[in-house]
């Protein structure tokens, strides 16, 4: 799963808010950059905290080194706005006020699909362009906007593709529209968490992805499953322990009360059957690979966090 994921040109990260696909996007950027890739790293969720997952202040619209062979831009549609203006009609950036300009800010605001296809586009720009010895980026991963926004994003080339009958934007639109729909090039992956409405909103995520933008699902990640399971002997011996003729001698040998410590094993245990049974659940439904993130109660949020899921991905795709 890992090695198709990583050989691809683009791979967008997409999921329910607060389900971890920025600290996912930061690890995946991580295990490429190991494996000597030059990767990008593009925020589009204005909420996400992309460069501090890699252990970086916050970043800009220009792409910045945060750690060995990964750079982080932070994607804003005005920006993306005054650079189609430079690059493809020769408008400076300082002559933001000219008529031209003014009348790509009416379109960009008042087109239904113009500021997402600014958005999509700049990420393919980035695809496209290339350095004194090819490529500039081996791969490009996108921290992308909340479940309800990615997909119209995704479907934006489309979209306008049937607004224009020729020139520069169709031709444009056919070339960015063309990437994202190419699975050899582009792929997605899709973040939940075990509970219910991450889940329903992953599998729906799935199935409009493939359906309404042709983009092909590369994998799951079901972020925060519980890592413990307790076997019968430990049952049985809970049990022991939870006697209400053996609960006294075990408090005085155990040097206090062992009624909470029990409640709390099989609360895990409740957790731990709840994880299993939503990756069930994604794994018959997704059509495509599950990886289950065990919860890192150590972990600092930051690089720490990252580090230790991109280790938890390294021994899932092993």
């Amino acid at each position: 799963m890992l090695g198709e994921l990583l050989s691809r040109r683009v791979v967008f990260v997409a999921g329910k808010g607060g389900s971890g696909k920025t600290t996912i996007s930061a690890a995946l950027a991580l295990l490429a950059a190991r494996a000597g890739r030059r990767v990008l790293c593009i925020e589009v969720d204005a909420k996400g905290d992309l460069s501090r997952s890699l252990g970086s202040p916050p970043v800009g619209f220009t792409p910045r080194v945060v750690q060995p062979n990964i750079s982080v831009l932070a994607l804003h549609p005005e920006e993306s706005l005054q650079e189609y203006l430079r690059l493809y009609f020769k408008v400076p950036r300082i002559t933001r006020l000219t008529p031209l300009a003014r009348v790509f800010d009416f379109v960009a605001t008042g087109v239904p699909g113009a500021k997402d296809m600014l958005i999509v586009g700049k990420i393919a720009y980035e695809a496209k362009r290339s350095g004194s010895d090819g490529p500039m980026w081996d791969l490009i991963i996108v921290d992308s906007t909340a479940t309800g926004h990615v997909v119209p994003q995704l479907g934006a080339p489309r979209a306008m593709r049937e607004l224009t009958r020729g020139g520069i934007i169709r031709s444009q639109t056919e070339w960015i529209d063309a990437l994202l729909t190419d699975q050899r090039r582009t792929l997605m992956t899709i973040c939940a968490l075990p509970e219910e409405m991450p889940v329903v909103e992953a599998l729906e995520l799935a199935e409009r992805v493939r359906g309404e933008a042709n983009v092909t699902i590369g994998a799951c990640f079901l972020n925060c499953t519980f890592p413990v399971s307790i076997t019968p002997r430990y049952v049985a011996m809970l049990n022991r322990l939870a006697d209400s003729k053996l609960a006294g001698v075990s408090a005085e040998r155990l040097g206090g009360d062992v009624a909470s410590v029990v409640q709390g094993v099989r609360l895990a245990q409740q957790l731990y059957d709840r994880s299993q049974q939503y990756a069930r659940r994604l794994r018959s439904a997704m059509n495509a690979p599950v990886v289950e993130i065990t919860l890192e109660a150590g972990a600092r949020p930051g690089l720490s966090a990252t580090r230790a899921v991109a280790a938890r991905i390294g021994e899932a795709s092993r």
